[in-house]
This record gives structure tokens, C-alpha cells and sequence, in this order.
């Protein structure tokens, strides 16, 4: 456990869920819960007002884990502001199709364009309500959300 000395194997990893936990030190969560505690920054849960995402979430390879984390760290009544790409159906299947693997392929690490229903969807799941989800000019995204 790169959090305390035991060499048990108590600490557990799942890449795919993006989550872990430590059964000696109960320490877990997802991605941003371990460089919290990995780099001893502490976001309680409830410690913002509001969590500002802008034009980086097409990058995230667990977009839940990301809605889960910005739930568990605003307060109630915080407000979740999320601007991405997005666009039509077409389009977003052409970003993800072709524009993405050719960006890949040059180390630009983008992942995928989501769809305006998808970013509510995963908003809604993950403890949110939508206040509004916009398109706009075309290519973007903007959701605002509440605790």
C-alpha cells in the first residue's frame, strides 16, 4: 500500500472502474480520491461551492468516476459547470470514428466526444440535477448541475 508500511498485499487496484482500496487502511475511491490522498490534498466531502470543468472532459477515460468525484466534493446546493466538445449524432460519431484515433496516434491522448444526453445522463446518475444542458455554437457543451 503506497499509503503505509504493510506488505500483505492488502491494496487492490481495478484500472478498468478506475478504483481502489486498501483493506489494511481502508483508504479508497476513485482517481481523484488517490492523488488526494497520495499528494496529502485534502477535498473533503462538501468542501466547494462549485467544480469548473472546462473543454478537458473528452480527455477523462471514466467520465462517472469524474460526475462520482464532483459530487463527493461539493456541498449541497454546489454547482457542477461542465463545457465540452460535442455535436450531432454524425459528427460525434465522425470525432470518435476518425478525428480521435488520428489524434491518438500523435500522443494527443483525447478519448471520446459524448453526446449532450450522455453528459446528463452520467450527471443524473451520479447524484446530480440537470439545471440545464445547452449545444452550443454547435460544438459545445455546456451543462450546469446541482447538488
Amino acid at each position: 500500500c503506497p499509503f503505509h508500511s504493510e506488505k500483505t498485499g492488502s491494496f487492490s487496484v481495478s484500472p478498468d472502474k478506475q478504483i481502489y482500496y486498501c483493506f489494511g487502511c481502508k483508504k479508497g475511491g476513485g482517481v481523484v480520491n488517490f492523488i488526494m490522498d497520495i499528494e496529502n490534498l485534502p477535498f473533503p466531502e462538501g468542501s466547494f461551492d462549485a467544480v469548473i470543468c472546462s473543454n478537458s472532459f473528452h480527455h477523462y477515460p471514466n467520465p462517472p468516476a469524474f460526475f462520482n468525484s464532483a459530487y463527493q466534493v461539493l456541498r449541497k446546493g454546489g454547482r457542477l459547470v461542465l463545457r465540452d466538445y460535442t455535436s450531432s449524432d454524425l459528427m460525434v460519431w465522425l470525432m470518435n470514428h476518425l478525428e480521435m484515433p488520428l489524434a491518438n496516434l500523435f500522443g494527443h491522448g483525447d478519448v471520446r466526444i459524448r453526446k449532450p444526453a450522455e453528459f446528463t445522463a452520467m450527471a443524473e446518475k451520479a447524484g446530480f440535477t440537470v439545471l440545464t444542458i445547452e449545444k452550443q455554437k454547435g460544438f459545445r457543451a455546456h451543462l450546469v448541475a446541482r447538488k
